[in-house]
């Protein structure tokens, strides 16, 4: 492709400036036509682009499968969410490829809804119905299943693949633990189980679940402080969102480099040493361009380049840069887990090469068995990496630029 002018930003794009991530796309559009997908990764690594540029290359390029984005971090109940698919139904209902009729949602709602509650004379597929309102409260399993069952019974071509992406399905589910909605959320989790497993082939529904928080994180807190014993995602793949391919940072370097900026040097070995610098992770480069611009009158030099990733991880005034890194722990584990998880991120941080298992354990001042489970977890959380030889697990940060911030400003 012929690179376009991008403005650097670190907020929301045009879907269709979303720069590469089609090796990642057609992985996992390759992976919904069988089951449904659980996408991990922390903040800032580029997953609800990627999801939004799913979606729109599936209508865009007319793909017999499908996919459709919900954002669901402003959900705040479980009737809200029923009401939240819909409307976002409704629009692709009116581009004229998804054919549903919603002839259960319709059913349920003329037989709950108050006398004086009138369903609108619009789109007869689609009438301005909502289902928050009292009479829903108890009834919420039966409308949201009746939701996703029409779409199951969609005018559809054989053997065609309908993707919900659940953008943010996480924090909604978080969101309504500290709400005390706890309850709620584990008849969501079955539910959606359910349902996927009964719509499997019929209707050929999948779900992508994403999320900044992680489904472990919420499920591991259920666990422990609810006795949920179930495992609502056995039946789902895992597919974790790494940095950009080489070529496509390099091409979103170019990108950015066409909103007047200027090479005073050799621009591959430029573009090479921002990529890695940022080991490829796109939020991280348009940081590096906007600091460029700032403090380098976007004039482009090997020099002015360093000079950006050093503010990057020193200014304290543009520390929530990274600071998620820290709040994250502080926010959805335990203290006493918490501290744990801080001592071994400060052990690692200390050190450029991976470390074995047995060190961290004798360096620090936990139980080992809670050592090794936290060790894990980070893992899980995607801020470290293991590594097997042999009989030896090592461990080190994922990434090294979040090796070198937390150990300058966290250690």
């Amino acid at each position: 492709m012929t690179p376009y002018k991008l403005p650097p930003t670190t907020g929301p794009i045009p879907v269709a400036k979303v720069v590469g991530r089609m090796t990642e796309i057609e992985e996992i559009y390759e992976l919904t036509l069988t089951m449904s997908v659980v996408i991990s990764m922390i903040r800032r690594m580029g997953k609800t682009l990627l999801l939004q540029k799913f979606a729109h290359i599936t209508v865009k390029q007319d793909r017999k499968n499908k996919a459709i984005w919900f954002d669901l971090m402003k959900v705040n109940d479980v009737t809200e969410l029923t009401d939240s698919l819909i409307v976002e139904l409704t629009k692709h209902q009116k581009n004229g490829w998804l054919k549903v009729q919603l002839n259960r949602c319709k059913e349920l709602y003329n037989k709950f809804k108050p006398d004086d509650v009138k369903i609108s004379t619009g789109d007869p597929n689609f009438p301005d119905i909502s289902f928050k309102l009292p009479a829903f409260e108890t009834e919420w399993k039966k409308v949201l299943t009746a939701c996703i069952e029409d779409l199951a019974d969609r005018t559809a071509e054989k053997d065609e693949v309908l993707t919900l992406i659940l953008d943010e399905f996480p924090y909604m589910l978080w969101q309504w633990i500290l709400d005390g909605k706890v309850q709620d959320v584990i008849e969501l989790l079955n539910l959606f189980r359910s349902l996927r497993m009964s719509l499997q082939e019929k209707g050929k529904i999948r779900f992508i679940i994403c999320g900044s928080i992680g489904l472990d994180v919420v499920l591991s807190h259920l666990r422990k402080e609810y006795k949920y014993t179930a495992e609502p995602f056995n039946d789902t793949k895992s597919y974790v969102l790494e940095a950009m391919l080489d070529a496509d940072a390099q091409f979103l370097c170019e990108c950015l480099a066409l909103s007047d900026f200027t090479f005073i040097e050799e621009k591959s070995i430029c573009i090479k040493l921002i990529c890695e610098q940022t080991e490829n992770l796109p939020f991280y480069i348009n940081k590096i361009f906007e600091i460029l611009r700032s403090t380098s009158k976007s004039k482009i030099s090997v020099e002015n380049i360093r000079g950006a990733v050093d503010k990057l991880l020193t200014d304290v005034n543009d520390d929530d840069v990274f600071e998620q890194l820290d709040t994250r722990i502080a926010s959805y584990y335990p203290e006493e887990e918490g501290n744990l998880m801080t001592s071994v991120l400060d052990s690692l941080s200390e050190s450029k090469t991976p470390k074995d298992e047995a060190s961290i354990i004798r360096e620090l001042d936990f139980p080992p068995k809670e050592t090794k489970a936290t060790l894990r977890t980070l893992c899980k959380d995607q801020y470290l990496h293991r590594t097997v030889e042999g009989e030896t697990k090592y461990y080190q940060f994922k990434y090294n630029l979040f090796r070198k911030w937390w150990k300058l400003n966290k250690a």
